[in-house]
């Protein structure tokens, strides 16, 4: 129960951290005029911030609900910066990306792979634990 608690609560600080730079998005303060961005940029911004919330929330707290929003936010954001990346990034030229952005979406896809087999190990390891007749010494 230990490591899932460690790890549910690593994950849901680096998760308030993600809804964090999506208000910041919003605010125009990361780089780029968020209403002049493309709408596909902004859905996805609120879209992030409300799942980031409930992942971090929900981590936090121990709600199923948490971790299956986890699921669904770090499984999509792999597809949407691997198999999507040209969709994210086919935008106009003043919101074109630099070579250190797209290392960043890079980047992103590794955390949310680690993030990914980390939670799934330590829910694994609790279910052990705690399913009847496992011996845990």
């Amino acid at each position: 129960m230990r490591a899932w608690r460690i790890v549910s609560r690593v994950v849901a600080v680096f998760y308030g951290y993600g809804a964090l730079v999506h208000v910041l998005n919003m605010l125009s303060l990361t780089g780029f005029d968020w209403p002049a961005a493309p709408l596909r940029w902004q859905v996805l911004d609120v879209a992030y911030l409300w799942l980031d919330l409930l992942v971090a929330v929900g981590l936090w707290r121990g709600w199923s609900a948490g971790v299956a929003a986890f699921y669904v936010a770090a499984s999509s954001q792999v597809v949407l910066y691997t198999v999507l990346r040209e969709w994210i990034l086919d935008v106009p030229p003043e919101f074109t990306v630099s070579a250190e952005q797209r290392d960043y979406l890079s980047g992103l896809v590794v955390f949310h792979l680690v993030t990914l087999v980390a939670v799934s190990a330590a829910l694994w390891v609790r279910h052990q634990r705690l399913a009847p007749g496992v011996r845990t010494d």
